[in-house]
């Protein structure tokens, strides 16, 4: 795979090293008070590399306003930004920005048609992890500009502004984390809770594995979005993406890939009267 052309989240600064080292310089940095399911997050005083910011949150008044002043006073080094809330749009033509803009909405960009409208406001759009490879080269064959697909990343379930680890931990007095992994009894599915102050993701416990062929100049970027992620394994994954040889373990899923989200429920029979 064309290092160039991949996007990588960083979550401690030692991982920018280890990145260059698969010949990857695409960085995307969580930004403080703006970002969401991240146990690290970056003011921007402390991003000294050319890459984006990622702002996941969605915004109200106050922390609207609030971002108004980071945006105009952004160093150079700041290429774009991967972001949620469309507000971020109108903060960027206010101020007349000139970065880059890409449009992340976990469950929103399922086509080719939305997509577009939305691209005639950013400069890039990030796929749905929910549909499936036939659906994303279909998206592909229309799209007006290159998208980003998501390659390899703990894969969103759902998203709360509330706090919900802390509300549950105070109501039966256990200890407090912001990271917990959980099972749902019924189905036995698990999912990893990760809260700061402003609010609670939960992921699918399993690394989405989106390892897969496509054309290449309808891809801006590659999403490797190694959360959790010690900096040995991110070294080990990003290595073996880059020379071709990762393989799916245990710990990861194709997600919907290779098969459609809708389920037809079966028929009941009822005898006529």
């Amino acid at each position: 795979m064309n290092p160039n052309k991949c996007l990588v989240t960083i979550t401690n600064l030692e991982q920018i090293a280890i990145c260059k080292k698969a010949s990857i310089t695409n960085f995307l940095f969580p930004l403080k008070d703006y970002c969401v399911g991240y146990p690290t997050t970056f003011e921007i005083e402390e991003i000294k590399e050319e890459g984006y910011l990622y702002l996941n949150r969605i915004l109200d008044t106050e922390s609207y306003e609030n971002l108004r002043p980071l945006l105009k006073n952004l160093p150079s080094h700041i290429k774009g930004l991967v972001f949620e809330d469309f507000g971020v749009i109108t903060l960027a033509n206010e101020l007349n920005l000139n970065l880059e803009l890409i449009l992340y909405q976990t469950h929103f960009a399922t086509n080719h048609q939305s997509i577009n409208e939305n691209l005639a406001f950013v400069d890039s759009i990030v796929i749905s992890t929910d549909i499936t490879k036939k659906e994303i080269d279909e998206i592909l064959k229309h799209t007006k500009k290159p998208l980003v697909y998501v390659l390899y990343s703990l894969i969103p379930a759902m998203y709360s502004r509330r706090t919900l680890l802390s509300n549950f931990e105070k109501e039966f007095n256990l200890e407090s984390k912001n990271t917990v992994k959980l099972e749902e009894k019924i189905s036995k599915n698990a999912f990893i809770a990760i809260e700061n102050e402003y609010g609670t993701v939960l992921y699918h416990d399993k690394y989405l594995n989106g390892i897969d062929t496509f054309d290449d100049a309808k891809i801006k970027f590659y999403f490797i979005n190694p959360v959790l992620m010690s900096n040995e394994e991110i070294d080990e994954l990003l290595n073996s993406i880059i020379n071709g040889t990762k393989k799916m373990t245990e710990k990861e899923s194709r997600g919907f890939l290779d098969q459609e989200t809708i389920y037809r429920l079966k028929e009941v029979c009822r005898a006529e009267n």
